[in-house]
């Protein structure tokens, strides 16, 4: 087994040991608060720098090279998720020193250029969440990333069809495919609730001949660095990420419009369906419970001939306070009276206040809205 076998055992081996480990603390620290997890799209441009056997330590600003991705990717949870990506890269590098030194004239400047393209699986490793624990409100995280996939070399530079009828320092101009595998870590800056801002520093190691050169290394290696706009596709609660779905207000049962579920019919001597919540122990409406006031009021409009019997209930039968019972039932009618006159224009003439002092449902806290008014259709007063 050669050293580059040995190395590509070792990565996959530490890439696997990780996502046992990650998954595992992950799924202690995490209380899931949303359904689905986290998937995402990005693309990105930067700069590759090649590492290649002749170019280390030679015209470094020479050899940065233009490079892009794609990234598809899922998380699973905050610590831990999987990436595909497929990256371009224009690559450069050089001939040996001594066949640049002895023929000048065939050699040149000693570089020659070539492309790659690349598709490589990762594991990507939240290690901000991992060792601080997910935040809704943070908006930086440092990850690493681990992976594995193929690269193909083409498109080299026709100069080495030159080069290649000297034996100082061919080149296979052919290209070829080999397995690829890099390491790296990414800050990621959130810009809003989908949009992130990815800055990526990776090294890439391959087998020896993917620059077009086979020597006795074994392994080339070349840098990128990265910046990536990543977008985050919204869950199934329209969450991004892993921000927990917003508190929805509560909202007691009773106040619920409910009004499109029947429809008011006139009966004379009769009670209408709807009915009027109090919050207990209170007599003022709200924007919710005068709702149902309306109702009663759009009915009154449909049929100018019905008046309305307005019974107002308290919230607990008890003797020893029924003149406080006797008050707030009479007040809660009066409310609702004056709210059909003065913000529904139905005349006082066709509204007449009652009380009762049975409750009209019980009700289990003092936190409650209650039903405390209920409407009898009539012909006229007696």
């Amino acid at each position: 087994m050669n050293i580059s076998q040995i190395i590509f055992n070792r990565i996959w081996f530490a890439l696997v040991a990780m996502l046992f480990v990650v998954s595992t603390v992950s799924g202690q620290s995490y209380v899931k608060k949303h359904e689905g997890g986290d998937f995402y799209i990005g693309a990105g441009v930067g700069i590759s720098q090649s590492l290649a056997e002749n170019s280390i330590n030679a015209d470094f600003l020479n050899h940065q090279m233009p490079s892009a991705n794609l990234h598809v990717g899922y998380n699973f949870n905050p610590m831990f998720g999987v990436r595909l990506s497929a990256v371009f890269n224009a690559q450069t590098s050089r001939c040996s020193k001594a066949a640049k030194n002895a023929l000048p004239e065939v050699y040149g400047n000693g570089r020659y250029g070539y492309y790659n393209c690349s598709a490589i699986a990762s594991g990507v490793f939240n290690l901000t969440n991992v060792f601080m624990g997910y935040e809704q409100s943070r908006t930086m995280t440092w990850s690493g990333v681990v992976g594995m996939g193929y690269i193909q070399t083409f498109g080299f530079d026709k100069k080495i069809e030159n080069w290649n009828q000297y034996p100082y320092y061919p080149v296979d101009g052919d290209g070829g495919g080999y397995i690829a595998g890099h390491v790296g870590v990414n800050c990621a800056s959130k810009v809003n609730k989908a949009l992130d801002i990815v800055v990526e520093l990776r090294t890439n190691v391959t087998d020896n001949r993917y620059n077009g050169v086979s020597n006795g290394n074994h392994l080339d290696f070349f840098i990128d660095l990265m910046a990536t706009a990543v977008y985050h596709f919204p869950n199934k609660q329209k969450c991004y990420r892993f921000d927990a779905p917003p508190k929805e207000p509560f909202l007691d049962p009773v106040l619920r419009d409910s009004t499109d579920t029947y429809q008011e019919r006139l009966k004379y001597g009769e009670r209408m369906i709807t009915e009027v919540p109090f919050y207990a122990g209170f007599y003022y409406l709200n924007e919710v419970s005068l709702k149902r006031v309306n109702v009663v009021a759009q009915f009154l409009k449909r049929n100018p001939m019905v008046c309305l019997k307005i019974v107002g209930h308290p919230d607990t039968i008890d003797d020893v306070d029924a003149e406080s019972n006797k008050r707030l039932a009479r007040n809660r009618a009066v409310a609702v009276r004056n709210a059909l006159i003065e913000r529904f224009n139905i005349s006082s003439s066709r509204l007449k206040i009652e009380y009762d002092d049975m409750v009209l449902q019980p009700f289990e806290s003092v936190r409650e809205w209650v039903p405390s008014v209920h409407f009898v259709m009539v012909e006229d007063f007696e």
